[in-house]
């Protein structure tokens, strides 16, 4: 196992998926360059006030959404010890410091203990690769019927260099498998890797909708690049359109009702993906052989699921991954998000029938390539301890890294000025596995 090195750390958090509040008069730092500690070892944050005057601050330690202490004190300027705690059992702890004026507005640094000891929840069913060979049959008994179609908003530069069109696809149940795909216009049969880029949460913002400039930056960096809507939306459509899906027929997707493991609402957007690679691996300019996935949140957990769904995928990057270990409350931790919603239910023989032929943490047990994730200690949405237990339940993958980042909560827009130093400590080290994936190494 590999773990990236990070020494001091500022960031904002959020339960929710929403915008933060990012906090900049504290520093926070940590004790461990990675945020990883053994039982026995001593965990220490300090913080300092970057105003001008002493700093009253509220300071909460929260272990999955729980707070197990809280207390007042104040800040100057010069560093100042706020948490000495010796580690013991494997857990995910989140220190998060705001104004006592305004505890909306807060800063938070995160450590996990014994990241290598946390496993699923739910066990993984016997089955599990068996019911998804059936399901996959299932939707292929259905005569894929392809619509090429138009993009909308290539440059007239782009158009010359790269074929990119817009797919869809029908699928047995649901809406259809839609999407973007691009690739050089002058690529020599058989010589590109696929791309599969997979969508975060949400309906109405611009990332959550599939785009002719996501699939033609993949491509000029060597891919054939395929970017599938997570919900089968159509792209390219007014605000009013995405505004109206998210107060009718998404609205709160993630917790929908179900009845049966084939009508919960993921089943269908794990069917389309795989659709889409169907249809991208008919291509002639694919290489036969290396196909990538890659997501973050939401997209990251499509990603670790399709690891073990399609064994044509060669590489996985899930980025803080959700829809992973859907069972850790039943271990005593959060469950996977959406957490709310699978908690509800993981105690049940409904949910034990349904969620774990869906979790990331157990599906990525079939994958057989290179794996790549992810894990910001800061994250109060998709919880470390639940990544690191996709990440030690890969049995079989042929290579795995796992990245801990002490400040990271879960988007990094909420870092404010630290997103910078994220980006220097980890996009390299990323960077690398790509580079790896289209250098055939």
């Amino acid at each position: 196992m590999h773990k990236f090195l990070f020494i001091t750390s500022l960031a904002l958090l959020s339960f929710s998926l929403q915008a933060q509040n990012y906090y900049e008069q504290i520093r926070l730092s940590i004790n461990s360059k990675d945020g990883v500690y053994q039982p026995g070892d001593t965990v220490k944050v300090s913080a300092r006030s970057l105003s001008d005057s002493p700093e009253s601050i509220l300071m909460q330690t929260i272990s999955y959404d729980k707070v197990l202490s809280e207390k007042e004190t104040s800040l100057s300027g010069e560093d100042q010890l706020i948490y000495c705690q010796v580690a013991a059992e494997p857990t995910s702890v989140i220190i998060k410091v705001s104004p006592a004026s305004d505890p909306k507005a807060f800063t938070s640094i995160g450590y996990l203990v014994s990241p290598e000891a946390f496993k699923p929840g739910f066990e993984t069913p016997s089955d599990l690769k068996a019911f998804w060979d059936a399901e996959l049959s299932k939707m292929r008994a259905l005569k894929p019927d392809v619509k090429i179609l138009p993009a909308v908003g290539v440059s007239e530069k782009d158009a010359q260099e790269f074929n990119c069109f817009k797919i869809e696809i029908n699928m047995p149940e649901g809406n259809p498998c839609r999407g973007y795909v691009a690739y050089p216009r002058n690529a020599a049969p058989g010589s590109l890797p696929i791309y599969l880029f997979l969508h975060s949460a949400g309906v109405t913002k611009p990332w959550n909708h599939d785009r002719a400039s996501q699939v033609i930056s993949l491509a000029k960096k060597g891919y054939l690049a395929v970017d599938i809507n997570a919900h089968g939306m159509l792209a390219d459509q007014p605000q009013e359109y995405y505004d109206a899906l998210d107060a009718g027929e998404l609205y709160k997707y993630s917790g929908r009702a179900f009845t049966s493991v084939s009508d919960y609402y993921f089943h269908n957007m794990y069917l389309r993906d795989v659709r889409g690679l169907d249809y991208v691996t008919t291509l002639p300019v694919w290489d036969g052989k290396r196909i990538l996935v890659h997501g973050e949140s939401q997209g990251g957990g499509q990603a670790l699921a399709l690891s073990g769904i399609d064994e044509r995928i060669t590489h996985c990057v899930a980025i803080v991954p959700a829809l992973t270990d859907m069972g850790g409350c039943l271990d005593g931790r959060k469950s996977g998000w959406p957490g709310w919603a699978n908690k509800k239910v993981a105690d049940t023989p409904l949910g034990k029938s349904v969620l774990p032929y869906h979790d990331g943490a157990l599906l990525v047990s079939l994958f057989k390539g290179k794996l790549y994730l992810e894990a910001g200690n800061a994250d109060f949405t998709c919880d470390p301890a639940c990544v690191s237990a996709g990440m030690n339940n890969a049995s079989q993958a042929a290579s795995k890294t796992i990245v801990f980042y002490p400040s990271r909560p879960h988007t990094t827009s909420a870092m404010g000025p630290l997103k910078k130093e994220w980006e220097e400590a980890v996009m390299p080290g990323r960077n690398a596995f790509f580079d790896a994936c289209l250098s055939n190494k």
